[in-house]
C-alpha cells in the first residue's frame, strides 16, 4: 500500500450512513468503480471479484478454458496464476522468463502444443511483458490471452493500459498493490460473451439481481466471489491517487536506471519504460555472486533491494501443489487426474525452466516509492553509482 487516508474514510462514512451496503440494486460503489475502471484501462467491461486469483480464474472461465486445455504461464509469477488455471480445470504449462523478467515469447512458442488454449503473460513487479510479440504468437496459433496485471495495476505498454491488450485482463487490489482495498480484484474484457460468462463465475446469481438481465442459458453453477460495497468505496477514492503516484515512480525509475547504466551496470530489459508502473528499477549481473554483492552494498546503505530468486512462491520451484500434482481437494475434481486431461498433462521438474532460475538469481530489483523526496532519490542514485 502506498497511500490511504481521509478520502477513503469519508467515502466509507457516506456509505454506512446511506445504509446501502449490498452491491446490487442501487447503482452503488461497485457499479461506479467497475464503470470507471473499464474507462481508465480502455476496456468495454469490468467486473469486480474477491482478489486477483479469482479475477484470473473468472477470466479463464469467461474465455471457455477448461479440461483438456493447456495454459502457458511464466516461471516467475505468484503461484496463484497457475492455481487459477487448475481451478478452471486446465493444465498449467510453465515457460521461461527472459532478461525482462517476464514471459519469454521465444519459449512460449516452443511450448505450444495441440492442447494449448491460452497464454497468461504476467506483468511482474510492474514490468510489462512483450505484448506485441505475445499477441502475434497468439493470433498465429489461435490462442486466447489473459493478462495477469495483478502486480501492474495502472501500468501500460506502448500507449495501452495493461490488461486491455489481451482478450481479458486481471487485477489485484490487495494490500501490496498500487491501489488497494485490503483485498480485492477485477477482470476486464472487450467481449460481452466473455464478460457474461465471467460474471456468472464471479457471482452465481449474477443475472438474478436485475430482472431485465435474466439469462437462463448462462446460469451454470458459478461461485461467489462477489465484491463488497466497502471495497468499491475504498477503490473509488484510491483511483484518483493512482496516476500521480505512477508518474512519480516512473520518473524515479528512469533516474535510478540511468544512474546504474552510467556506472557500468546492465539494466533489465524494459519493454515500455515510459508507460509502465515504474515500481522497480532492475539490474542484471554476470553471476549470482555479483548480484548478491551489489545487494549487500545497497542494503548496508539502507537502500531497499532484492533478488527475484529470493521471493518464495513467486518462483515456480516453490509451487508445491503444482510440482506435486495436487490439483484439488478431491481426486475426482483434480485436473491432474481427470481423464479429459490425460493427453494435456506435462511433467514438472525443478530444472524445467533452468534459464529462468539463472536470470532470477542474477537480477537485483530496487523498489521506487511515490513518497520518496528528491533528496531520497538523489541518495539512492549516489549509492547505486558507488556500489556498481
Amino acid at each position: 500500500m502506498y497511500r490511504i487516508g481521509e478520502a477513503e474514510v469519508q467515502r466509507i462514512r457516506k456509505l454506512i450512513q446511506s445504509g446501502r451496503i449490498f452491491r446490487y440494486g442501487h447503482g452503488g460503489e461497485c457499479d461506479q468503480f467497475e464503470s470507471d475502471w473499464a474507462d481508465h484501462v480502455g476496456a468495454k467491461y469490468a467486473r469486480m471479484a474477491r482478489n486477483g486469483t479469482s479475477a484470473i480464474y473468472t477470466s479463464l472461465v469467461g474465455l471457455g478454458v477448461g479440461p483438456g486445455d493447456q495454459v502457458i504461464v511464466p516461471a516467475y509469477t505468484y503461484m496463484a496464476t497457475a492455481l487459477a488455471v487448475l481451478a478452471a480445470g486446465a493444465i498449467p504449462v510453465i515457460a521461461d522468463v527472459d532478461d525482462s523478467l517476464t514471459l519469454s515469447p521465444d519459449d512460449v512458442e516452443r511450448r505450444i502444443t495441440s492442447h494449448t488454449k491460452a497464454i497468461i503473460p504476467v506483468h511482474m513487479v510492474g514490468l510489462p511483458c512483450d505484448m506485441g510479440r505475445i499477441m502475434r504468437i497468439a493470433r498465429k496459433h489461435k490462442l486466447v490471452v489473459v493478462e495477469d496485471a495483478c502486480q501492474a495495476v495502472g501500468g501500460g505498454y506502448k500507449g495501452k493500459k495493461l490488461g486491455s491488450i489481451g482478450h481479458a485482463g486481471a487485477y489485484s487490489f490487495n494490500f501490496f498493490k498500487n491501489i488497494t482495498c485490503g483485498e480485492g480484484g477485477a477482470f476486464v474484457t472487450n467481449k460481452k460473451a466473455v464478460y457474461d460468462r465471467g460474471s456468472v463465475a464471479v457471482d452465481c446469481c449474477s443475472f438474478y439481481w436485475n430482472p431485465d438481465q435474466e439469462r437462463d442459458e448462462l446460469q451454470f453453477a458459478g461461485h461467489n466471489f462477489r465484491a463488497s460495497e466497502f471495497e468499491g468505496a475504498i477503490l473509488n477514492a484510491q483511483l484518483s491517487r493512482l496516476e500521480p503516484m505512477l508518474a512519480k515512480m516512473r520518473r524515479e525509475k528512469v533516474k535510478l536506471t540511468q544512474a546504474g547504466e552510467k556506472a557500468g551496470l546492465r539494466s533489465i530489459v524494459n519493454h515500455s519504460i515510459e508507460d509502465e508502473c515504474g515500481t522497480h528499477a532492475g539490474f542484471l549481473f554476470e553471476t549470482e555472486t555479483g548480484a548478491r554483492a551489489f545487494q549487500k552494498k545497497l542494503a548496508a546503505e539502507k537502500v531497499s533491494c532484492f533478488l527475484p530468486m529470493d521471493t518464495g512462491r513467486h518462483v515456480y520451484t516453490r509451487w508445491e501443489p503444482i510440482m506435486r500434482e495436487q490439483g484439488a481437494h478431491h481426486a475426482a475434481l483434480d485436473p491432474f487426474k481427470i481423464p479429459a486431461n490425460k493427453k494435456a498433462k506435462i511433467r514438472y521438474t525443478e530444472k524445467m525452466c533452468a534459464a529462468s532460475l539463472d536470470v532470477l538469481s542474477r537480477a537485483v530489483l530496487v523498489p521506487t516509492h511515490p513518497d520518496h523526496k528528491a533528496a531520497d532519490v538523489a541518495r539512492m542514485v549516489a549509492v547505486i553509482k558507488t556500489s556498481a
